[in-house]
């Protein structure tokens, strides 16, 4: 009951400043889009600003946390996570972050040795990113954090995490899913999420057409060593609705 009564006082003290910290809030149509169409991703989320979130965060973990971007061994796709503001036909999403995973794949390098080994762990505590939304655009995207921070503790052991250079753990897969992360370090109760990918433009002429309904782009990556890389963004997966803990 405390923990209940507790995420409560986080969502009402968060609900009046929402609108300051993070995007606009979704409009009805674009809540319907996130469930029923192609291309999900809400109108504020525009190629140029797609464009300078992947620069902003490839800046900070480029060679931190992946090597290549683009690809599905190393890293392809980030999630939004939506607050909702409000009750009943009136409540409101905002979003308020991007998950990003990196390195899913890693352990097939490391240990079943299935795809090529340039793939393999870079550090296994570097995997999960949180990167903050912002109306302002200064601001927006700038904060860039390990989300190992705001583990909840009761979900994952934190101790997976910790330590430079962790060697990695056959068991382990070291991913933080969104529902895993704590309300109270956050600041905001998760409402839902959404999966957007992106994926190298000279990578696609073996691909299944369903995975081209919806793609926007391109956008160009320019990493810190100079390198330009042509992206293409698409939206396959459904927005999942999360509730309140």
């Amino acid at each position: 009951m405390q923990k209940i009564t507790n995420l409560f006082q986080v969502a009402v003290f968060t609900s009046f400043l929402s609108c300051f910290a993070c995007g606009s809030a979704l409009t009805k149509d674009e809540e319907r889009n996130m469930i029923y169409e192609a291309w999900k991703l809400p109108s504020q989320f525009t190629l140029p600003r797609m464009q300078r979130l992947l620069t902003e965060f490839s800046n900070e973990t480029f060679q931190k946390a992946f090597r290549y971007i683009g690809i599905e061994e190393d890293f392809f796709h980030g999630h939004l996570l939506f607050e909702k503001v409000g009750n009943g036909e009136n409540a409101l999403l905002y979003p308020r972050a991007i998950l990003y995973h990196t390195q899913e794949e890693a352990h097939k390098a490391h240990w079943e040795k299935t795809i090529d080994p340039k793939f393999d762990y870079l550090n296994v505590t570097t995997r999960n990113w949180i990167q903050w939304l912002s109306d302002h655009d200064p601001e927006d995207g700038e904060k860039i954090e390990n989300a190992k921070q705001y583990l909840d503790i009761t979900q994952r052991d934190p101790k997976q995490f910790e330590g430079e250079f962790a060697e990695p753990q056959k068991e382990l897969h070291y991913t933080i899913h969104a529902r895993m992360l704590d309300p109270h370090k956050l600041g905001f109760i998760l409402a839902g999420e959404l999966q957007f990918e992106f994926q190298l433009e000279n990578n696609k002429e073996n691909e299944p057409y369903y995975s081209k309904l919806g793609e926007r782009g391109p956008i160009t990556i320019t990493l810190p060593n100079g390198e330009e890389i042509k992206l293409s963004l698409t939206t396959q997966t459904m927005f999942i609705e999360r509730g309140n803990p």
